[in-house]
């Protein structure tokens, strides 16, 4: 028994050398390949020159990093993606370009828009390719001329531009509902009908201001044009008008000087002595000669092939180039120098000793 257990302790201590050893083999073997891996690592980074200075975001030599701006091959200025941001700038012309755009032989009526792209904010005449013509009457609503005068353009289906006094505007609602509702337009001809360049900044933005209201609460439609009184105006007021309440000046080609001369025979030769393609037409609804003279006048216009538009309408139609009429504000009525470089048409627009302003 002694023997055998002699033996067995042998046998474990020669198991547990065994085990030692395999052990010691393991571990070296273990040591050498992390030592392997150790100097392959150290290769990798002398070949990429590495080292304290290096970045780990530097693009290697043999090819592009997620991290390295792109190949000087394919800049992105030149990939299709790039294209919009060079269009870009020129995006607003593009939305007005059908401002300047010919109305359709076939349509009814030509499109309203808003004015011209071309930046103008006054007009005298336009520059049209067709026989279109803009009718306008300042001074109304009248509840007796005016009506009259609404029936004979409902009758022959002839559309019109009416700049109306703030004053009579809040009198007579209704005239203005009706004009919108067969399809006129209504803009700014001032409260009273004062000369706005003589009087205080804050006292004209009181006549544009609450005229505005009033055609507004009639209609429910802001206006968009203003014909100053007489057509006095100065470059700094109008830029004042213009900026403030975003309106766009209205002058004409043709007047037939109907607030003067009450005879509607002398009123409807002078317009159609005058009026060709792209005229605007000045006129006083409130003025029973000048109605008189419409139905003679429209039948004569429209036998001659001519079509009426509003004011939107026919600056709709504005094509480019040099307008028939030099298209600036007229003079101020103190300024005889500056009236006399004007149209024969706008020196009117000094008040008549004893009239009542009204032109």
């Amino acid at each position: 028994m002694r023997r055998f257990g002699g033996m067995m302790r042998g046998l474990a201590s020669d198991r547990a050398k065994q085990q030692d050893g395999t052990i010691v083999k393991v571990f070296k073997g273990f040591v050498a390949v992390l030592a392997l891996s150790v100097l392959g690592l150290g290769s990798a980074v002398a070949q990429g020159g590495g080292g304290a200075a290096s970045s780990s975001f530097a693009a290697p030599p043999a090819g592009p990093s997620v991290f390295a701006p792109p190949p000087a091959a394919a800049p992105v200025a030149t990939t299709p993606s790039a294209a919009p941001a060079v269009s870009a700038p020129v995006a607003p012309v593009t939305t007005a370009a059908p401002l300047n755009a010919t109305p359709a032989a076939s349509a009814p009526r030509p499109a309203a828009s808003a004015p011209s792209s071309s930046g103008r904010r006054a007009y005298n005449s336009v520059n049209v390719s067709e026989r279109y013509v803009a009718l306008t009457f300042d001074d109304g609503p009248n509840p007796e001329t005016t009506i009259k005068l609404l029936d004979m353009l409902k009758a022959r289906g002839v559309k019109a531009t009416f700049f109306v006094l703030g004053s009579r505007a809040s009198q007579h609602p209704a005239i203005l509902k009706r004009m919108i509702a067969e399809g006129h337009e209504v803009a700014n001809h001032s409260w009273n009908h004062p000369q706005l360049p003589k009087i205080s900044r804050a006292a004209a933005d009181k006549q544009v201001a609450d005229t505005n209201a009033a055609i507004e609460r009639a209609t429910g439609q802001r206006p968009r044009y203003i014909r100053p009184p007489y057509g006095a105006m100065t470059p700094a007021l109008r830029s004042h008008i213009e900026k403030t309440y975003d309106l766009t000046f209205i002058y004409w080609s043709v007047d037939p000087l109907d607030w003067k001369n009450r005879n509607a025979n002398t009123v409807r030769e002078r317009i159609l002595s005058k009026v060709q393609p792209g005229s605007i037409i000045l006129l006083h609804d409130i003025h029973p000669t000048t109605v008189a003279a419409m139905p003679q006048l429209l039948d004569t216009m429209i036998s001659r092939g001519y079509k009426f538009a509003t004011t939107s309408e026919i600056l709709a139609m504005d094509k480019p180039g040099a307008p028939r009429v030099a298209v600036s504000q007229p003079a101020t009525p103190r300024t005889p120098a500056r009236q006399s470089a004007k149209p024969r048409e706008q020196r009117h627009h000094a008040p008549a000793a004893g009239s009542i302003g009204l032109f």
